[in-house]
């Protein structure tokens, strides 16, 4: 019995490290009861609600947004991640208020995250110790932290790309791979964030080139190359619902895209101060060059999967540089300034790459060097553990600072973080009073972000000075938050069983109105009991003809056999991929 359990215990050290570690990063907005707000986190917490409003009322609306950015039926996590919109909205229904909504969900991003690189690290043959360290430098790490100081999702995205490139070197080590694991891990991928998924697909290929020149046979190829393509196919059907949806949607709507920047390059990483502390701390290069160097002065006594996650990371680490040529690729694609739009998101693969490269290197240099080399070893250890930490909570400091500003200065519109919009309702409220009411729609209510992503435009916006001419900030401010906050009309909104939105108002007199509600090219408009044909703002806002007294206008989203079956497919798809997943792992013991 003692030794099952120190088998346990044992075997639930790197958790039990790496929940110590997330503990001293949530440390201080704990401590303080802050909750840190940062260009995203607005974008993300309407969604989260929305969702989580959902699964509380039981009126499940899935593509529209009914509960989140001021009940306006706008569409969000139908194109952004649906799974982890209600996955959130589950979370923060458990937590119950957004300050412990965000503590819960920085220690799973953080651990998942570290977890994720150590079994990475593991099942590439990387000692324990090392490989606890490899989970810490990543959990560590600007990519994962982003979450925590400022709510960007690509954090999130980073938080599953160690368990999809356990698949990829799989096809170096063993020129095959596991396509019922590869291809969950990359649904999951999917489901969460799109983008990081398309990079990882991309960072994937290398290690498939790899596997198939480095197989001893042709039967050995086909064997690979048909679990490969299994594992593509089961991913395409497990995530009908992201990809099909976005494709009609687009193809039935003007969507408008999310903010095109002007200059793709100015978004990699540099070599200045911001970005040596947001992007990529000098501890974390410093380590990236040695390993290359590394690799290079001992290519020939280094094996094939050593230089294969070597130059994929360092191939990725050049194209996130922003000296990479990205003005001429931007100028061939014009589709990068709002697709891609930060060259930075690519060094997801490298830091992945590059620090399991460094795991199998220290365990390489422990296993084989003299006591002397592990000194030197240690040492370097130490150095990058003081230059990663202290980064990361000179950061969270910062971020505790802007906090107490934030919260203790006059509410009013203002503009804020790199010039998106926040416009504050004046109130007695505090965000700190916000953050910690059970009432979770008090802080939606007092900190509205003006975010345009993907309403339905009057016309296809292609670049940026179109996108400029067309102020869709602005725009979208005054079409929906000053419309919903208008002093003279007051609308009330309520949410129906079967999805649908109806806002309720008054008037004196009847008059043309525009009202805050969104109307894609699916959107039934209902007016007072008659459907009617209604007009649009440029940002598809409802107009109407209303009459004088009480007048009700609903939306309902209405979609055709098509969609309703792809996303019936997409259940049983996972249904049946559950049963043949535990079939399968039943038959393996």
């Amino acid at each position: 019995m003692m030794e099952k359990l120190k088998q346990f215990l044992k075997w639930l050290t790197p958790f039990i490290i790496f929940l110590v570690l997330a503990l001293l990063v949530v440390a201080i907005p704990l401590i303080k009861k802050q909750t840190f707000l940062g260009s995203d986190s607005l974008f993300h917490f309407n969604r989260f609600y929305d969702a989580a409003m959902q699964l509380k009322t039981h009126n499940i609306s899935y593509f529209q947004t009914n509960y989140g950015f001021l009940g306006t039926g706008r569409m969000l996590s139908t194109l952004y991640g649906p799974v982890a919109a209600y996955v959130g909205g589950f979370l923060l229904l458990l937590a119950g208020t957004w300050f412990k909504f965000e503590i819960l969900t920085d220690l799973i991003v953080l651990i998942v995250s570290a977890l994720g690189m150590y079994k990475l690290c593991r099942v590439n043959s990387v000692d324990k110790y090392p490989a606890i360290f490899m989970g810490f430098i990543y959990m560590y790490s600007s990519l994962v932290m982003q979450w925590v100081t400022a709510q960007q999702f690509t954090g999130v995205g980073a938080m599953i790309v160690p368990f999809v490139m356990i698949y990829a070197t799989q096809m170096v080590r063993k020129n095959d791979v596991s396509f019922v694991g590869f291809a969950f891990v990359m649904s999951l991928l999917v489901q969460t964030h799109l983008m990081s998924a398309m990079i990882t697909a991309i960072g994937i290929v290398p290690f498939f080139v790899v596997g198939m020149i480095k197989a001893v046979d042709k039967k050995q190829r086909v064997r690979m190359l048909l679990h490969t393509i299994y594992a593509a196919l089961i991913t395409m059907v497990l995530t009908i619902n992201v990809w099909y949806n976005l494709i009609y949607i687009s193809a039935t709507n003007h969507l408008l895209p999310v903010y095109p920047v002007p200059h793709v390059r100015t978004y990699g990483y540099n070599f200045n101060v911001q970005s040596l502390v947001n992007i990529m701390k000098p501890t974390e290069f410093i380590l990236f060059i040695f390993v290359l160097y590394f690799v290079i002065r001992r290519f020939k006594q280094v094996d094939i999967l050593t230089k294969t996650t070597a130059f994929t990371g360092f191939f990725f680490l050049v194209i996130s540089w922003s000296h990479f040529p990205w003005g001429v690729f931007q100028y061939l694609i014009p589709q990068l300034s709002y697709t891609l739009q930060f060259p930075k998101r690519f060094l997801v693969i490298a830091f992945v790459c590059l620090l399991v490269t460094f795991g199998r290197i220290l365990t390489y240099e422990i296993r084989n060097n003299t006591h002397k080399s592990n000194y030197a070893v240690v040492v370097t250890i130490l150095l990058l553990i003081v230059g990663s930490a202290g980064l990361d909570f000179y950061a969270i400091h910062q971020r505790s600072v802007n906090y107490v500003a934030l919260n203790t200065k006059r509410h009013k519109n203002n503009k804020n973080d790199n010039s998106i919009y926040y416009y504050m309702r004046k109130h007695h409220r505090t965000i700190q009073k916000d953050t910690q009411s059970h009432k979770l729609s008090n802080l939606l209510e007092d900190i509205i972000k003006a975010t345009p992503d993907y309403v339905p435009s009057y016309k296809q916006i292609k670049g940026h000075d179109e996108y400029d001419k067309l102020n869709p900030y602005e725009l979208y401010y005054k079409e929906y938050i000053e419309k919903n906050h208008n002093k003279k009309i007051h609308f009330k909104h309520v949410v129906r069983k079967d999805g649908s939105l109806t806002i309720k108002f008054k008037l004196k007199k009847a008059q043309e109105i525009q009202v805050p509600l969104v109307k894609y090219a699916q959107t039934k408009v209902t007016v007072n009991g008659t459907v009617k044909n209604v007009k649009t703002t440029k940002l598809g806002a409802v107009i109407v003809s209303a009459k004088k007294g009480n007048n009700r206008v609903n939306i309902k989203y209405v979609t055709s056999f098509i969609t309703r079956l792809m996303m019936v497919l997409t259940w049983i798809s996972w249904i049946l991929f559950g049963i043949f997943a535990i079939i399968k792992i039943r038959r393996n013991k």
